[in-house]
């Protein structure tokens, strides 16, 4: 919340649109910098970040994260 609304008061327009931005942005940031799990892919996924960042975040390609998938449902 503390690195939240300085980032929405940068921004224009309503302060509930820019507060909510703002805390989803810090939100994911928070999420990429933990290591590579299932669980903060799917969370990941859920807060709407794709495939393909989060693939070059972590230098890995697609198939690995299905791989990753596979290994947690087995």
């Amino acid at each position: 919340m503390k690195e939240a609304v300085p980032l929405a008061r940068q921004m224009e327009g309503d302060w509930i649109a820019r507060m909510k931005i703002a805390l989803n942005s810090v939100i994911i940031n928070h999420y990429l910098n933990l290591p590579l799990t299932i669980e903060n892919v799917n969370e990941l996924l859920r807060k709407g970040v794709s495939y393909r960042r989060i693939c070059k975040h972590y230098g890995i390609g697609r198939k690995d994260i299905e791989k990753l998938r596979q290994s947690s449902i087995v």
